[in-house]
């Protein structure tokens, strides 16, 4: 697959929230369970927190309406948007598996290192 045709199945905003997930999976290891108010101890454990549980719902919200709009779309176009959700399903399994052991810690299920 090359990567215009990768672009213009997602769209400029499909793929900012591709890439913005992205960059919250890698921000994941560091959210250490504290909470921080200075710095960028901040943004690790407030601010990326907060936007992974929202880009959680956004993603599936985003997932259920391409493949609602693919129903009425002509062939090459529906095969693009199963494409966009195919991969935004594996950003979202990608980042809730990044996250799950600051959510362990956070719910009590996983002890304190």
């Amino acid at each position: 697959m090359n990567l215009p045709r990768l672009l213009s199945d997602l769209g400029l905003l499909r793929t900012l929230l591709v890439g913005s997930t992205l960059s919250l999976i890698m921000l994941a290891p560091f959210a250490d369970g504290t909470t921080h108010v200075h710095g960028i101890g901040l943004f690790t454990s407030v601010v990326a927190p907060a936007l992974m549980v929202i880009f959680v719902f956004v993603l599936m919200l985003d997932i259920v309406m391409a493949r609602i709009f693919s129903i009425d779309a002509e062939p090459a176009r529906r095969a693009g948007m199963r494409r966009a959700a195919r991969i935004e399903l594996f950003a979202l399994v990608a980042m809730l598996a990044a996250w799950t052991p600051f959510l362990l810690r956070m719910f009590g299920v996983w002890p304190e290192a």
